[in-house]
């Protein structure tokens, strides 16, 4: 027997190692993906792009938007405490806030698509939630940007000359890569559920979960109704936001350009098949920007000047939110099977 040979790792000890991954602490996953995403910034040039736009812009209406861009990422960290509560019926806000930054800055770091999920397990992890919790968080946070998004998509349609044939050009000019990138998830996802399916227990946990989703906003109505108000109050900030960058880079505002380009690109983006929607929100943005008789370059300038601000705001909230933390002497991460303090809205 070669005594170089290293016997199989037992359940127990795999339990063992994710035990330890799972104890990590999250300011430590946090840091680690800040200096991450600065590398992949660097290494896309986008950091070396920020300094030539903003050598060409003016910095008055940029200071005006940094604290209204730091007051509406904070309602996204409540809409984030809400959604718990409607989902779990209790939240703690600071440790919901850092689950979701650091969700944010994980997207960052490795941009495909994993904020979602990653501060859907951090939250479980944070505040003790099980897997449909878990789950309606998740899916209705997607739920209300997309509603959101999408009455502001149709009232731009309405009001933009010319929208719907632009908007269908374009889009026509990547229907092939979004219909092979579609089909590959749609056969994904019907794969995963017929073998999940195949059990009659996961059938019915399956159905009890997805019945969970979607009547949650039933059962707490008002919560509910909370979220929404949260996300509307967000995307009209992050629509005034725009509108200053915009300024700052001398292009001439109208509500129906600030309107389509928080609207329609965004939301192309997030249902996109192709992580970040590819280059079809840029080109979305260039169709706004010719239908509103500006140029399309500065709108693209002032996207760039919009992510770096998420990106800049980010660490100064999770700052704020360890010190919460700090004070009230909650100094580590709680077990998950800690109970959680009831927290209404």
């Amino acid at each position: 027997m070669n005594g170089s040979s290293s016997p199989a790792p037992t359940p127990a000890t795999k339990r063992s190692r994710f035990g330890a991954l799972a104890r990590i602490p999250t300011p430590l996953i946090f840091v680690g993906s800040i200096g991450l995403a600065v590398l992949v910034l660097w290494w896309q040039g986008q950091i070396q792009d920020l300094g030539r736009v903003l050598g060409d812009a003016a910095w008055t209406p940029i200071l005006i938007a940094i604290p209204i861009y730091l007051f509406s990422l904070a309602l996204l960290c409540y809409r984030w405490h809400v959604l718990v509560v409607m989902a779990h019926g209790s939240s703690d806000i600071p440790r919901a806030s850092e689950a979701f930054l650091t969700s944010v800055v994980i997207n960052y770091a490795a941009p495909v698509g994993l904020a979602v999920p990653s501060r859907a397990a951090l939250t479980k992890r944070a505040l003790g939630l099980d897997a449909s919790a878990t789950g309606t968080i998740a899916i209705w946070e997607i739920g209300l940007d997309v509603i959101v998004l999408g009455l502001g998509t149709v009232l731009w349609l309405i009001l933009a000359p010319g929208s719907f044939a632009a908007v269908g050009d374009e889009l026509g000019n990547s229907a092939g890569r979004y219909a092979i990138a579609g089909v590959a998830i749609v056969a994904l996802v019907l794969g995963a559920l017929v073998f999940a399916l195949r059990k009659q227990t996961w059938r019915e946990r399956l159905v009890r979960m997805a019945t969970r989703i979607a009547l949650a906003p039933k059962e707490r109505p008002g919560v509910a109704a909370l979220g929404f108000g949260v996300t509307a109050i967000y995307w009209i900030l992050q629509g005034v936001v725009l509108a200053l960058l915009l300024h700052a880079l001398s292009v001439d505002i109208t509500f129906t350009l600030v309107l389509g380009i928080t609207s329609l690109p965004i939301l192309i983006g997030m249902l996109s098949p192709i992580p970040g929607g590819a280059v079809v929100r840029e080109a979305l943005m260039y169709v706004v920007a010719r239908l509103a008789g500006v140029s399309g370059a500065e709108v693209v300038a002032a996207a760039l000047l919009y992510r770096f601000a998420l990106f800049g705001a980010i660490p100064i909230l999770y700052g704020v939110t360890r010190l919460w933390i700090t004070i009230r002497g909650d100094t580590s991460d709680p077990s998950p099977a800690a109970p959680v303090d009831p927290v209404t809205p």
